[in-house]
């Protein structure tokens, strides 16, 4: 379900499109799906998995936190820097 996220400096049009084209991942060309992961790894890094999972599933921050052992703050950030370097068009 799309939230608006208040701590990511995007408008509320502009996160929509990241969200539904990151939710959309299996259904995008591989392209576009090869620069949503390559996006997820430079802006996750060690971390890369947890936020491919994050942004193209409705897998919760609490079950990726226990199956990655990543802590929810460095996840959100992480999820911060993927949209705000999210490209105009996938």
């Amino acid at each position: 379900m799309f939230r608006y996220k208040r701590g990511i400096d995007l408008s509320y049009e502009r996160q929509g499109y990241v969200y539904f084209s990151s939710r959309s991942y299996a259904e995008l060309p591989a392209k576009s799906q090869a620069a949503i992961r390559a996006m997820c790894e430079e802006h996750g890094g060690a971390h890369s998995t947890a936020l491919f999972e994050f942004v193209t599933t409705d897998a919760t921050a609490t079950a990726l936190m226990m199956k990655h052992y990543i802590s929810k703050a460095t996840l959100y950030r992480a999820v911060k820097r993927y949209y705000e370097g999210f490209p105009k068009k996938i």
